[in-house]
C-alpha cells in the first residue's frame, strides 16, 4: 500500500489570531507545521517568559511524578515492617486510555493552581526530607563511633594530657588487643587500658609524654585510629541523645512518606497530574510550531502538512472560522520530501513500530508494513511452533485487548502478540505441540498407534531436516517477495532494465537450480530437466552480469558484471540466516519437553508431595518459556525483517508525520482527529 498523499497548506494571517489558529489546529489533529523559509520575512518569536513558565511547570509536573514513585516503594517497605497501617489506592492496570472533550483539556488551566500547590507541598517535603536524612546520615556515623567508647566514664574533652604526660584515646580492632596490651610492658611508665566487646575496641594510653611517639608508632602498625572527637559529654550520655535524635529524624522522614501515601497516591491526583502533563506538553508543541512561522509586525505565515484524506476537514474548517486568514493548498513541489503518514488498518498500524525501529518509510516509496505484518506473524508461529501457548497468548493479550480498547495507535505490543498467538496456534496445530507434550503420549489418549501421524503434519523434533528445509523455504519466499516489490518499484521509477536484468534475473537463476537439484535428487536420468535447469542458471547468471554492468562506462562496466556475482555469495548468506526458525521452533519444543520430564520424576520420587512439585514447576517452566521464547521470537524476527527482508528493496530514511496534539502520552481526545476516523473522504483522495 502507497504512503497516504500529502498536500500542503499554505496561510497568512493576523498575529493576534495566531494561537487561535495554533488551537484550532491542534483540535484538529492532522496538520503538522513545517519550516517557513523566506528571506524577506523574519523568524517568529516566540515569548520567552511563557516557554520558561511551561518549562518549569513541566519539570515540576515530572518532579512530582519520579518523588512520588519513590516514596512508593518506602511506603511498600512500611507497610510491611507495619510501621504505620495504610492501604494504598492501586491503578487500574486493564482500565482504558481515559478520554476528555477538547475544550475540558483546555479548561484545565482553571484548576491547574489546586494540583500545583499540592507540588509546592511536595518540593517543601522533599526538601525537608533531604535535609532529614542528611541529619540522620551524620547522627548515625556519630553514634557509630561514640558508641566504641560508652564504656568511658569521663568526658571526651577531659581526656587530655599535662604538663609531662600524654593521654592517648583511640580504637582499634578487637582481634589486636592482646598485641596493644603488650605494649604496656615494654613501658614501664604507661598505663594502657582496653575496653568494649564490639569488632573494634576502645583503648586509652597514659604516658609520658617523651614515650608518646613511640608508642604512637607501635599502635599504629595494629591499625590504631585516634580519637578526634571533640564532645563535652559522657559517651552514654551522647549515646542516649543521638539515639533520641535518630528517632525523631526517622519518625519525620517516615512522616512524610506517610502524608505522601494519604494525599498523593491516589487516583485522583495521579490522573490529574497526567491530565497537565498532556496540556502543557502540546502547548510547548504549540510554542515550538511557532518558532517555524515568519511574520512582519501585523501578520504571520505558515507552511504545513495533511493528509489528502483530511482535506474536506480541514478546509471546512478554516473557511468557517471567523480568522482573519487567507489559506491555500497544493501538491507537493518537485524538490520537497513530505512527512510519512501510512493509512493502515489496525493490524498493520501495530506493525509499524518494527519498521520505525529501523527507519521511517520514503515518502516516495510503498508502505512496506502490509508485507512485514504478514511475514511477522507467519514467522513468529514458526518460532514458537506451540499450540497450547499460543493459545495462551492468545487469550491473555486478546483479553488486555478487549478490556482496554485501544485505538488505532495504541498498545502496539500486545496486539503483536495477540496476532503471533494466533499464528502460533496454526503452527502448533501442524506441528503437533501442545505444551512439549509427545505425539506419541497424545496418540495413546485418544487409542490410536503409536507413530500415527494423521492428526499433525510433522514434528519437528522428530523430523528436524524437514524443519530445517520449511525454515529454507519460506527465506527463500520472503526474499524472492521483497526483489518481487523492489522490481515494482523500478518500473515506476521508469528503470525497466534494471528491474529486468537485475531482479528477474534472480528468478530464472534460481528456477534453474531448483531444476537441476530435482533432476539430481529426485527425477534422476531427465535430461530435458537437467539441461532446462542448465540453460536457465546461464541465462540467469548472464542477467546478473549485464545487471551489474547497467550504467558504467569503460573498464567499469566488466567490473561490475563480474562483481555483481558476488551478490549470489550474499544471498545463501542471508537464506542461512532463515536456520534461526528452525533453531528457535526447536528450542521451544526442547524446553517445554525438558519441564515435562523434570515434572514426571518429582512425582515418581515424591510419592504425595511431588503432584504439588510438579505443578508448581510446569507453570513456572511454562511460563519461563514463553516469555523467553516470546522475546526470542520478536527480536529474531525483527532481525529478519530488518536485514534479510529489507535489503532486497526497502531504502526508508523518512520522516514521520507529527500532526499538531501527537504530543498526548495520557489522555484522547473524546472526538478522535480527522485521519483516525474510519469514514476517509474518498472524493478528495481522488483528487
Amino acid at each position: 500500500m502507497p504512503n497516504a498523499t500529502m498536500k500542503k497548506l499554505i496561510g497568512v494571517g493576523n498575529r493576534g489570531d495566531r494561537k487561535q489558529l495554533l488551537k484550532s489546529l491542534t483540535k484538529l489533529g492532522c496538520v503538522e507545521v513545517t519550516e517557513c523559509n523566506y528571506d524577506a520575512l523574519e523568524r517568529s518569536q516566540i515569548n520567552d517568559s511563557e516557554y520558561d513558565e511551561i518549562t518549569l511547570k513541566l519539570a515540576r509536573l515530572d518532579f512530582a511524578k519520579e518523588f512520588i514513585k519513590e516514596q512508593k516503594v518506602v511506603i511498600n517497605s512500611l507497610i510491611k515492617k507495619k510501621v504505620f497501617d495504610i492501604k494504598l489506592e492501586k491503578p487500574n492496570l486493564l482500565e482504558q486510555k481515559p478520554e476528555i472533550d477538547y475544550e475540558d483539556f483546555c479548561n484545565c488551566k482553571d484548576w491547574e493552581y489546586q494540583v500545583f500547590d499540592k507540588i509546592s507541598a511536595l518540593e517543601q517535603m522533599k526538601s525537608e526530607l533531604v535535609e532529614n536524612k542528611s541529619k540522620l546520615s551524620k547522627a548515625k556515623n556519630l553514634l557509630a563511633q561514640v558508641s566504641v567508647y560508652k564504656d568511658l566514664n569521663c568526658k571526651f574533652t577531659d581526656f587530655c594530657g599535662t604538663k609531662h604526660s600524654e593521654a592517648i584515646l583511640g580504637q582499634i580492632p578487637k582481634s589486636k588487643a592482646e598485641q596493644a596490651k603488650e605494649i604496656e610492658n615494654s613501658f614501664p611508665d604507661s598505663v594502657i587500658e582496653i575496653f568494649g566487646d564490639g569488632q573494634f575496641v576502645a583503648i586509652a594510653v597514659l604516658c609520658l609524654r617523651e614515650s608518646s611517639e613511640e608508642i604512637l608508632s607501635k599502635l599504629a602498625d595494629l591499625e590504631f585510629v585516634q580519637n578526634n572527637l571533640n564532645i563535652n559529654e559522657i559517651p552514654r550520655v551522647k549515646i542516649s541523645d543521638l539515639e533520641i535524635e535518630i528517632k525523631q529524624l526517622e519518625f519525620e522522614i517516615n512522616h512524610i512518606a506517610e502524608v505522601v501515601a494519604k494525599d498523593y497516591i491516589t487516583n485522583e491526583f495521579d490522573s490529574k497530574c497526567k491530565l497537565l502533563q498532556d496540556f502543557y506538553n502540546v502547548e510547548m508543541q504549540k510554542l515550538q510550531t511557532q518558532k517555524l512561522m515568519v511574520e512582519t509586525k501585523s501578520s504571520f505565515m505558515f507552511e504545513s502538512w495533511y493528509p489528502v484524506s483530511c482535506e474536506e476537514t480541514i478546509v471546512k474548517s478554516l473557511e468557517d472560522s471567523p480568522l482573519a486568514l487567507y489559506f491555500y493548498t497544493r501538491e507537493p513541489l518537485e524538490e520537497e520530501v513530505p512527512p510519512t503518514y501510512t493509512m493502515n488498518n489496525g493490524l498493520v498500524t501495530s506493525y509499524e513500530s518494527v519498521t520505525n525501529m529501523f527507519s521511517v518509510p520514503n515518502y516516495k516509496e510503498i508502505d512496506p508494513n502490509p508485507f512485514v505484518t504478514f511475514f511477522f506473524i507467519l514467522f513468529f508461529g514458526v518460532m514458537i511452533s506451540d499450540a497450547g501457548y499460543g493459545l495462551l497468548m492468545a487469550l491473555g493479550a486478546g483479553i488486555m485487548l478487549a478490556i482496554k480498547k485501544p485505538r488505532k495507535h495504541e498498545m502496539s505490543l500486545v496486539k503483536i502478540i495477540f496476532a503471533g498467538g494466533i499464528s502460533t496456534i496454526f503452527w502448533g496445530i501442524l506441528f503437533g505441540g501442545y505444551f512439549g507434550i509427545d505425539a506419541d503420549v497424545i496418540n495413546g489418549w485418544f487409542g490410536l498407534p503409536a507413530g500415527t501421524k494423521s492428526w499433525y503434519w510433522f514434528s519437528p523434533l522428530q523430523t528436524p531436516t524437514m524443519m530445517l528445509a520449511l525454515s529454507l523455504g519460506l527465506g527463500i519466499f520472503q526474499m524472492l517477495v521483497g526483489m518481487a516489490i523492489n522490481a515494482y518499484s523500478l518500473f515506476k521509477n521508469k528503470k525497466p532494465f534494471d528491474a529486468i536484468f537485475g531482479v528477474f534475473s534472480w528468478y530464472v537463476l534460481l528456477l534453474g537450480l531448483g531444476l537441476f537439484a530435482m533432476e539430481g535428487f529426485l527425477f534422476k536420468g531427465n535430461i530435458a530437466m537437467k539441461y532446462t535447469g542448465i540453460a536457465m542458471l546461464a541465462v540467469g547468471l548472464l542477467g546478473l552480469m549485464v545487471a551489474g554492468g547497467l550504467h558504467k562506462k569503460g573498464v567499469k562496466i566488466v567490473s561490475g558484471a563480474f562483481g555483481n556475482l558476488y551478490s549470489i555469495i550474499n544471498f545463501f548468506s542471508d537464506l542461512l540466516s532463515y536456520t534461526r526458525l528452525f533453531g528457535l521452533g526447536l528450542a521451544t519444543g526442547v524446553i517445554a519437553m525438558v519441564f515435562n520430564q523434570i515434572a514426571m520424576v518429582m512425582i515418581q520420587i515424591l510419592p504425595i508431595v511431588g503432584y504439588l512439585v510438579a505443578i508448581f514447576l510446569l507453570l513456572v517452566g511454562h511460563l519461563f518459556n514463553i516469555a523467553i521464547n516470546t522475546l526470542g521470537a520478536y527480536v529474531h524476527n525483527s532481525r529478519l525483517q530488518f536485514v534479510e527482508f529489507f535489503g532486497k528493496f526497502y531504502e526508508g530514511g523518512g520522516r514521520l508525520f507529527v500532526p499538531l496534539g501527537s504530543s498526548m502520552k495520557n489522555y484522547n481526545f473524546t472526538l478522535e482527529p480527522a485521519m483516525d476516523t474510519k469514514s476517509k473522504n474518498k472524493k478528495a483522495v481522488n483528487k
